[in-house]
């Protein structure tokens, strides 16, 4: 697997939702080189750890903005985000409760996801959202 490179296409027009986007693509850029590396199950733990955390996070975030801004496809993007959350803590589930080993497999499907996410459905939402004022944003 490679890494996950952070392309212009990815920006939804919104700077919050953007960067937010980007901190993700670093975890899981980090969870790729543990792959890669044969990082122990510490590391991978303290990563699963700050994706689940960090995507409950953007995911509220993100739907306080769609609810701001009357967002019409809003219960069907938040039903996606609990649909990748519920799969997250799963594999978080499996590693810790189970001893799952963490593979490519999850690394394929946190990428596909992602980029799938942003591109169809976070970039749908970007126009709607900068009709409203974001919070920490000058008008």
């Amino acid at each position: 697997m490679a890494q996950i490179e952070w392309k212009a296409e990815y920006q939804t027009g919104v700077p919050l939702v953007d960067e937010q986007h980007q901190h993700l693509v670093e975890i899981i850029n980090k969870f790729e080189e543990a792959l890669q590396r044969g990082k122990g199950s510490r590391q991978m733990n303290e990563i699963l750890k700050d994706l689940v955390g960090y995507t409950q996070e953007h995911f509220a975030a993100e739907e306080r903005l769609m609810l701001e801004a009357e967002y019409p496809q809003f219960a069907l993007h938040q039903s996606q985000h609990r649909q990748l959350l519920q799969k997250l803590e799963r594999y978080q589930f499996e590693f810790n409760g189970m001893g799952r080993r963490i593979t490519a497999e999850m690394h394929e499907f946190l990428t596909y996801w992602l980029i799938t996410h942003i591109l169809r459905d976070d970039k749908a939402f970007g126009p709607c959202l900068t009709q409203v004022q974001v919070p920490g944003e000058q008008a």
